[in-house]
């Protein structure tokens, strides 16, 4: 039997809360496929966890087995060989497994002839592997770490899709604390990241919800819960599915609210930082962004106040790009400028990535072009060296935007397409609109009023789809004034065409005036020989 663990080191209330869900689902899924994704990137905490709900399975009489992922990192393949292994198994008996490894995983290949990397196998074979796990019949708890979850929606989308649950341990090590605030594994993604982690369906996190509230109203999970589902009707607004826009706009601030309120009654500063920017990240989507730079101050002053400062050079960052839209650029570059320096100190790429883009937008505005696209190319190189998407669409589309201002269309359009393609395979619905637009207006410029004036159609579909009224009147804009220049090249081009046919037509009847001349001069000559 797996040793008793060590009942001094409690855990923290909001991971025993989130143990409690764990072993309630290894016991309550017993008999049918239930894969439970745990994140954690505490591997001592980690080790904790797993001992202690191991001894609880065996008090339940609930066989715990560990798949440990190598190589070849299959978890069907784990399954199959310990069921064949085990004579428990074989006759259906109650058991638990925990697949672990996942954190080792190379993510380079250690061969150049080699397909994939590690990780590269593991989220192939998670993705299609439905099928082949139906068989077994029992509570799979994955382990990975934040990073892993974080790709694991995007890499292994159908895995993904039919997960029982995701459950979340908070880091309890000090080194591990110090390291996540250092920026060594970003806790939160960056504002407007279409790669987030997935989050969970609404009516799962309104069901969670309801029963924990009737069960007691002031729970500290709810905190999360509301964070989350803020979050959710966030995205859905973003995405354009939100089925009454104006209703799940005012849901997800509300819910943002609510999350704020219960961590300040927790005196959960960190929790109420992130909550902070979440909202002031929605504000700003929406165009609201007095709304927004209000509550990205507060949690610029909390990250200051508790010493974070991975969230600071965020904070600092979602500053900027507020006063950017209010088209207040020189202060904007301070701000940007102040989270490149943050994040280069800790160590944070993928925050240097960022900034470096943002940076860079201003001095676009500030029509100082070459130190723009400068900044824009340095910021590119970072970003595909983190692999960051979303930003290097961005910087895409900023050196799109260079080129476009210098009059280099050619370059611009290459450069907008190569945007648009990334924004279009990540699902950034308003990042594809202005990749649109943009393309739309050179395409202008270059006289192709038809490809553009359709491109200008898709943009506003997507824009309205958003509610962004301000973007679908710009769109609605530019088509009127296509709508009235296209008759009009219509009309310059078909003289052109009857022009360039006159040559033909007249030298088609120059030959019939030369064939009627002779059949005439040769009657007369018959009629005169006729009369001699």
């Amino acid at each position: 039997m797996v040793p008793q663990p060590d009942e001094a080191q409690a855990l923290t209330q909001a991971n025993e809360e989130t143990y409690d869900q764990l072993i309630s689902l290894i016991e309550n899924t017993q008999g049918r496929l239930a894969p439970i994704i745990v994140a954690c990137d505490d591997e001592a905490l980690r080790q904790r966890i797993i001992q202690r709900y191991e001894s609880d399975a065996w008090e339940a009489q609930i066989r715990p087995y560990r798949i440990v992922l190598g190589q070849e990192p299959s978890m069907r393949a784990g399954l199959e060989t310990l069921t064949q292994q085990q004579p428990h198994l074989q006759r259906g008996g109650k058991a638990v497994f925990t697949v672990t490894g996942a954190e080792m995983l190379l993510r380079v290949k250690l061969n150049p002839q080699d397909e994939q990397s590690e990780l590269d196998k593991f989220f192939g074979y998670l993705q299609w592997t439905r099928e082949g796990l139906r068989e077994f019949r029992y509570p799979i708890v994955l382990w990975v770490t934040y990073r892993i979850l974080h790709e694991l929606g995007i890499r292994a989308a159908d895995f993904w899709s039919w997960r029982k649950a995701v459950l979340r341990f908070e880091a309890e090590s000090p080194s591990v604390i110090q390291n996540s605030v250092a920026g060594s594994q970003p806790l939160r993604p960056f504002e407007d990241d279409p790669d987030a982690e997935p989050l969970p369906p609404l009516a799962e996190l309104q069901a969670e919800i309801a029963e924990l509230t009737a069960q007691d109203p002031d729970a500290p999970g709810l905190a999360t819960l509301y964070e989350r589902l803020g979050q959710v009707y966030a995205q859905r607004v973003r995405q354009g599915i939100a089925e009454n826009l104006e209703q799940e706009r005012e849901n997800a601030i509300n819910a943002f609210q609510k999350a704020i309120a219960y961590y300040q009654a927790q005196n959960n500063r960190s929790a109420e930082m992130w909550a902070l920017r979440d909202l002031g990240g929605f504000f700003n989507s929406q165009s609201r962004h007095l709304e927004a730079i209000d509550n990205h101050q507060k949690s610029l002053d909390i990250a200051r106040e508790i010493d974070d400062r991975y969230g600071e050079a965020l904070s600092l960052m979602s500053l900027g790009n507020a006063y950017h839209l209010l088209e207040q650029y020189q202060k904007a570059i301070e701000f940007h400028q102040q989270s490149l320096e943050i994040n280069r100190k800790i160590g944070n790429r993928d925050g240097e990535g960022g900034s470096l883009c943002n940076l860079s937008n201003g001095y676009y505005f500030l029509k100082q072009y070459q130190l723009a696209i400068n900044l824009y190319q340095q910021a590119l190189d970072v970003q595909r060296e983190v692999g960051n998407r979303n930003y290097e669409s961005n910087s895409l589309l900023g050196i799109g935007n260079v080129y476009h201002s210098l009059g280099q269309y050619s370059r611009s359009i290459y450069f907008y397409q190569r945007s648009l393609e990334i924004k279009r395979e990540i699902g950034d619905r308003k990042g594809e609109a202005s990749s649109l637009l943009n393309l739309a207006n050179v395409l202008a410029k270059l006289g192709r009023s038809w490809d553009a004036l359709q491109h200008y159609q898709q943009a506003k579909q997507i824009y309205r789809a958003l509610g962004l009224k301000h973007a679908v009147e710009e769109c609605d804009a530019a088509i009127y004034h296509l709508n009235q220049i296209i008759p009009v090249q219509q009309a310059i081009r078909a003289p052109e065409i009857t022009r360039s046919a006159l040559p033909r037509r007249n030298r088609r009847s120059k030959r019939l005036l030369w064939v009627y001349g002779l059949v005439g001069l040769a009657i007369v000559l018959l009629i005169w020989w006729l009369r001699r």
